[in-house]
């Protein structure tokens, strides 16, 4: 988590400490402002936004608006909060297998059969750090008359995320990985043009048009994405990212992007100099700050290098190691030098 993100969490939990629910106003002012700034972080209105405790939930909700729709195709690679609420809710599912770690459109398309009405992408894949070009895909998914849906998790806050340039549909993130902004705070998207089709899976008294009036009768509820939320917004969460948010824009997007790429190629570069295996090579626009080095010895490796503070994660066949904003030269010419030390067991 930054430290911009630290900062505005316990700014809650002081008040409440200190005053109890009297901010409580001032509180969904500040979550409608957060609301506000993270609609332009991914080019939607505030209208199509709303907060959700994690991108499993959010994409439950998903599925749940969804229901009848049709058949899921989907990605081999998926992290499971992708696939598990769409077979949960009885949907079927297909998986389309990548070629070298890439999921091109010709591969897509090939895959693609009548039943298919949802297709389901990770922005970045977890396992490999293949990222897919948005806006390539969500013409093809306009084209071939496909429901749109994103898991932006390994992606939004250092790669750009554009809704309405690539014609998604629907969008989900945590706000704990790229986003740095912790755990409990997660995005939900849902375009403008499925909103006022789609009857809540479930509501909640805020779900209503006017919760102030405490109408416990009351059936209208309102059509912008925020329904979804049902009850009381998890303050902390929400303002946390709201401050993550606020320290990527005051960098630059550009700047962010362009600093974890430049570390995601050198990391590449440095891993190959001293004859370590790299799994995938992406190139462009499909490079992301993750890459994958192949090892049968992962788990024993993510213990020893844990007790350096080195911290990276056993996925798959390899070790996935990801640089972000906060990392520099430095960072990765130490990691190097454990790995040679431990070059035994990779």
């Amino acid at each position: 988590m930054c430290t911009e993100a630290s900062v505005e969490g316990k700014k809650y939990f002081d008040e409440m400490l200190l005053y109890g629910d009297a901010c409580w106003d001032e509180w969904l002012q500040r979550t409608d402002q957060v609301r506000e700034k993270l609609a332009r972080f991914l080019g939607a209105s505030k209208q199509e936004v709303a907060f959700a405790p994690n991108t499993s939930m959010a994409m439950g909700i998903i599925a749940q608006l969804l229901r009848h729709t049709g058949a899921v195709i989907t990605m081999e690679d998926e992290f499971p909060s992708s696939t598990i609420p769409w077979i949960n809710l009885g949907y079927a599912l297909d998986f389309i297998l990548p070629e070298d770690g890439r999921y091109s459109i010709k591969n897509i398309e090939r895959s693609l059969r009548p039943e298919h009405k949802i297709l389901v992408t990770s922005y970045v894949q977890y396992k490999t750090g293949f990222r897919q070009n948005l806006t390539e895909l969500g013409h093809f998914c306009k084209a071939a008359n496909l429901i749109f849906v994103v898991n932006a998790t390994q992606g939004l806050g250092i790669f750009p995320v554009d809704v309405m340039r690539s014609q998604i549909d629907f969008l989900v993130f945590s706000g704990l990985k790229w986003a740095c902004a912790g755990y409990g705070a997660a995005g939900l998207f849902v375009s403008k043009n499925h909103l006022p089709h789609m009857p809540n899976p479930f509501a909640g008294w805020r779900s209503v048009r006017l919760p102030e009036t405490m109408n416990n009768r009351q059936s209208e509820l309102n059509d912008e994405a925020s329904s979804l939320e049902a009850g009381s917004p998890s303050f902390p969460s929400v303002f946390a990212l709201g401050g993550a948010l606020d320290l990527i824009t005051r960098i630059g997007t550009e700047a962010c992007l362009n600093r974890v790429m430049y570390l995601s190629q050198h990391l590449e570069e440095k891993l190959r100099q001293h004859g370590f295996p790299v799994m995938y090579s992406f190139t462009g626009e499909n490079r992301s700050g993750i890459i994958m080095l192949r090892t049968a010895n992962a788990t024993t490796l993510v213990d020893e290098l844990s007790k350096r503070n080195i911290m990276i994660s056993a996925r798959g066949e390899g070790l996935r190691i990801s640089v972000n904003i906060y990392n520099n030269e430095a960072d990765i010419d130490r990691l190097i030098s454990v790995l040679n030390e431990m070059k035994a067991l990779v």
